[in-house]
């Protein structure tokens, strides 16, 4: 599908996840304030944590089904995070949908995000409707690929 696609149809994509819980990590409280923003204006739940360790417990604890995340935080990165969430047994936590936001500047920092395991490596200098469209086309993605997932029994 081209961007026009979600360009033109983007408001009503985003419809089919009111919600939906999207947990965003940063240790940048305006990124949050951000993030909440954007995607409350469309009735998704946003959690918040700032900070992996404490992101990892409200996996553990709450159904989320996205997690954005910052890579590089004091004391534990968001690689630290998403390993931890892929080693879960409980497969709908381990399989999270997940989005590197991140402004690192690391050496091929998006090739690390996926091997690490995120599904999407965004820079922060990315607009908003840039991190709408992929959070679009990621959970559209976990919709067609589960037909009985918890995206779809959630009403």
């Amino acid at each position: 599908m081209s961007d026009n696609f979600f360009d033109l149809h983007l408001e009503d994509d985003i419809d089919i996840f009111k919600g939906l819980t999207i947990l965003a990590v940063d240790d940048t409280n305006d990124i949050l304030i951000l993030i909440r923003y954007i995607f409350e204006s469309y009735g998704i739940h946003v959690m918040t944590a700032s900070s992996a360790a404490a992101a990892f417990e409200i996996i553990k604890q709450f159904p989320v089904d996205l997690l954005i995340s910052d890579i590089a935080m004091p004391e534990k990165s968001g690689y630290w995070l998403i390993q931890k969430v892929r080693t879960l047994t409980h497969p709908q936590k381990r399989e999270i949908p997940a989005i590197a936001f991140t402004g690192s500047v690391e050496d091929n920092p998006s090739e690390k995000a996926l091997a690490f395991g995120f599904h999407i490596y965004l820079q922060k200098s990315s607009t908003p409707k840039l991190l709408i469209t992929e959070v679009v086309k990621l959970l559209l993605g976990v919709v067609l690929r589960k037909p009985t997932s918890s995206l779809e029994n959630r009403g």
